[in-house]
């Protein structure tokens, strides 16, 4: 595996790929509709105590509190004062949830958050809640998490999780791996995420496009190239658009110091994919390509990029790039007769070089056959299986680049797996 950078480098700007992402709000807004008719119930009990369920020492206490929040005698101040009173006076889990629920309502009154998650854990403690259970747990961590108190966020969202409940707004799983990202804990993030991702690719249950977006936004941000790779070719494979195509390939060159011989071949599958647009990633290409070596190839990525936009007939380096590359794809295409010949009866590298030729004019069936060549008479085997894999693809039989693809090996690899991703994509 090629060795991920470590030095500075020109980051990408890709915060807009995020679907949700760690922007996601922490905030517990407690939905009238969840605990509307908990408050009738529990309205009803401090007229009507039930004796046998809650004790006579707290139903004393409770009473006057519940008053407080009554329409026609509404006393917030002195319900909040009253608290800790009405906390002192519980016996038993009947009162802990009544005094919760109560204590709940206190503190949705005045948005205040450590009261809401005071009396969502109190009713939590008290295991009255039955089916309601990941509702509360979803907003004990929601709070939890907006007060900073990330271990008890992870435990109150984890059971919530446990319980399966699946909130209308929001994501357990990506609150969570946000709580190690604020508490420096970045590594530990990913590592979450891609438990969660493989826990649902083993059970045959598709993975949130979410997870894998946050997913490979720390892993790039962290530098942590492995991830960021098993996660890009998951993007690609289940949720190939254009911008995550763009991103998944540019994380992937980003993170892996490749050869321009190397890298080239990451650019022609963005190129293949529809997704090579940027100016930097164009102009990369164009230079790793070499306008002196493959004109006809760097004619159309210069055309691309006028059409594009992002060049203009007068800018400087599209002129001088142009001037090398008219000259030299004008020599290969009247030379092509020739090049092939010394492909044909020459060593490996008289092969790979007449199939780099073939390619760059797009004749991708005499393309495989020089690569083939080269592949035979010994030339490194990574570069002509990458070669003859493309070809493979370009020229429509998918199944042998999945098998060519798959024989490689070392710096290539990641691209071989990013291309294998892509093709796959395209099947499903």
């Amino acid at each position: 595996m090629t060795t991920p950078i470590r030095s500075a480098r020109t980051r990408l700007a890709l915060a807009s790929m995020l679907l949700g992402g760690f922007a996601m709000t922490a905030t517990a807004v407690l939905p009238e509709t969840a605990f509307a008719q908990n408050r009738r119930q529990r309205a009803q009990q401090a007229e009507q105590p039930q004796g046998e369920t809650n004790s006579q020492a707290f139903a004393a206490a409770y009473q006057p509190v519940a008053a407080m929040v009554q329409p026609s005698t509404a006393n917030y101040e002195g319900a909040r004062a009253a608290i800790p009173g009405l906390v002192a006076a519980i016996q038993n889990d009947a009162d802990r949830d009544l005094a919760g629920n109560l204590i709940l309502n206190i503190g949705s009154h005045f948005n205040d958050r450590q009261l809401q998650l005071q009396g969502l854990t109190m009713r939590l403690q008290a295991g009255r809640v039955g089916e309601q259970t990941g509702l509360f747990n979803w907003y004990a961590g929601n709070i939890s998490y907006e007060l900073d108190n990330y271990a008890d966020a992870r435990r109150y969202l984890q059971a919530a999780l446990d319980a399966g409940y699946v909130p209308d707004e929001g994501d357990a799983t990506l609150l969570i791996a946000n709580t190690y990202v604020e508490e420096g804990a970045e590594q530990q993030g990913v590592d979450y995420l891609l438990q969660r991702i493989a826990a649902n690719t083993a059970a045959g249950q598709a993975v949130p496009e979410a997870w894998l977006l946050n997913a490979l936004q720390l892993s790039y941000d962290n530098e942590l190239a492995e991830q960021a790779l098993n996660v890009g070719e998951m993007v690609v494979l289940s949720y190939p658009s254009e911008r995550n195509l763009t991103n998944s390939m540019q994380i992937v060159s980003q993170l892996y110091d490749f050869t321009p011989q190397a890298r080239v071949d990451l650019y022609r599958l963005m190129l293949a994919a529809g997704v090579l647009r940027e100016r930097q990633d164009i102009s990369r290409y164009i230079d790793d390509l070499d306008a002196r070596v493959r004109g006809n190839e760097v004619q159309r990525a210069l055309a691309l990029g006028l059409s594009n936009g992002v060049y203009t007939a007068s800018d400087t380096y599209y002129t001088d790039v142009k001037a090398a590359a008219d000259v030299r794809a004008a020599a290969d295409r009247n030379g092509i007769a020739a090049i092939v010949r010394e492909g044909e009866n020459g060593d490996g590298l008289d092969a790979i070089n007449a199939g780099d030729i073939l390619y760059s004019t797009e004749d991708y069936t005499r393309a495989a056959a020089m690569y083939q060549r080269a592949l035979d008479r010994g030339y490194d085997s990574n570069v002509a299986l990458t070669r003859l894999g493309m070809v493979q693809a370009l020229g429509g039989d998918n199944a042998a680049a999945l098998a060519t693809f798959a024989r490689i090996t070392g710096e290539r690899q990641p691209i071989a797996r990013m291309w294998t991703a892509w093709i796959n994509s395209q099947a499903n």
